[in-house]
């Protein structure tokens, strides 16, 4: 457990790093603005299709060994930012660098296989806080990460993708150390239908990040309109980074004692406060700085107890499959909500933005009371189970007019 904890902290930190210069460099490589956008869009659909990819390589290989060649993709895909020196070569290396981003945020599912169904949600923490320390920690290496590919005579901000290679190939030796569990270990019987809670649990998956993300992105170019300084927005951005993953035990403990139906109600009356709250204080940065990290908190609470909500009662051989169509459905999600916040906040204001923000994070409270009346059906639907039978008997039970009958002097 340990090498994986390790493995997520380098892999979050590689990833984070990668993803804060990725702008940065795109708009001194291109020039412009206007491409600067371009990394973040490419990251997605690398992180979604290695996902899949992954998903495959798990049910042949094993988990370690799926995580693992993420990781080394994610490695070549930063060797390529570097020895390319221009913005093509970025923008191909940030393909690559979303099966980082994807080995990443499936590495939870490693931590849970070996954890019975009901202790699942506090498994997968201890890898996301491992994560957290990572991600927090990124961002706040690029000034040192600039002066490096300077001293190497590339462009400075390459020098954070020199480091992410480092990061990412000692993320992947460590992962393949781990053991592969076997794929054949039932868990626990589910409170609700497999089928239906796959479903749920990738709606809870996209609808909070699809909030996280939309609401997110226009915050720093908001903050600055209020005139908030960068190193501020820096510390805002930590903040909520923060408040993504640092909250994972809490997430985990409660999924796992209320059961993942009522944690994703949760996360959904958390992910609508913040986002009301982020509309009410559109004006005030302290306000919203605030809503902002309570934004992280319940995406949060919404990616446990909807990643233990897609998995739930579903046999370990089966589960990959699954995981990687949550990686997938976030992935979308994510696209869509930064795509579509630049428009809104044009057209409407960042307190639109966090509005309609508000009104998609009040579906997760559907998903999840939907999820909920299904569950209650569907064990009302469940037939009785049969008594054992006798060791060595093939015969059926016979009821006890039978046996009076059989047994009665003739």
């Amino acid at each position: 457990m340990i090498p994986l904890r390790i493995a997520s902290l380098l892999g979050g930190f590689a990833q984070s790093l990668g993803g804060a210069a990725a702008a940065l460099l795109a708009r001194d490589l291109g020039g412009s603005d206007a491409v600067a956008g371009l990394p973040q869009a490419l990251l997605v659909v690398g992180s979604a299709v290695a996902a899949l990819g992954m998903s495959a390589l798990t049910r042949r290989f094993g988990r370690p060994a799926a995580l693992a060649a993420g990781m080394a993709v994610a490695t070549g895909g930063s060797v390529v930012v570097v020895v390319a020196g221009d913005l093509l070569g970025l923008l191909a290396g940030t393909v690559l660098l979303g099966a980082g981003t994807a080995a990443v945020m499936l590495a939870r599912y490693a931590a849970a296989d070996g954890a019975p169904e009901g202790q699942r949600g506090r498994a997968m923490a201890g890898v996301l806080v491992a994560t957290t320390v990572g991600a927090v920690a990124g961002p706040n290496l690029l000034v040192p990460s600039d002066a490096l590919g300077r001293a190497l005579g590339l462009p400075g901000l390459a020098g954070a993708y020199v480091v992410a290679a480092l990061c990412f190939a000692g993320s992947a030796a460590l992962l393949l150390v781990l053991p592969a569990r076997p794929a054949d270990v039932e868990p626990a019987p589910s409170a609700v239908a497999p089928g239906g809670t796959a479903v749920r649990g990738l709606a809870v998956l996209a609808l909070a990040n699809l909030v996280m993300v939309g609401v997110m992105t226009m915050a720093p170019v908001h903050l600055h309109h209020l005139g908030v300084g960068l190193g501020a927005i820096g510390l805002v951005v930590s903040l909520h980074i923060a408040g993504m993953f640092a909250p994972a035990p809490l997430s985990g403990r409660l999924t796992d004692r209320w059961g993942p139906v009522p944690a994703a109600a949760l996360a959904g009356a958390v992910l609508t406060g913040s986002a009301l709250l982020a509309a009410a204080g559109a004006g005030a940065p302290i306000v919203l700085s605030g809503a902002l990290v309570l934004l992280g908190v319940g995406w949060n609470l919404g990616l446990v107890a909807g990643s233990t909500l897609l998995t739930a009662g579903v046999p370990a051989a089966q589960r990959p499959g699954r995981e990687g169509w949550g990686e997938v459905a976030m992935g979308v999600a994510a696209g869509g909500g930064g795509a579509a916040s630049g428009a809104v906040v044009s057209g409407g204001g960042y307190g639109l933005l966090a509005s309609a923000g508000a009104a998609v994070a009040a579906l997760v409270v559907g998903v999840a009371w939907r999820a909920g009346v299904s569950g209650r059906s569907a064990g009302r639907r469940a037939p009785a189970p049969s008594p054992p039978r006798p060791r060595g008997s093939s015969a059926a039970p016979s009821s006890p007019a039978r046996r009076g009958a059989a047994g009665s002097p003739r």
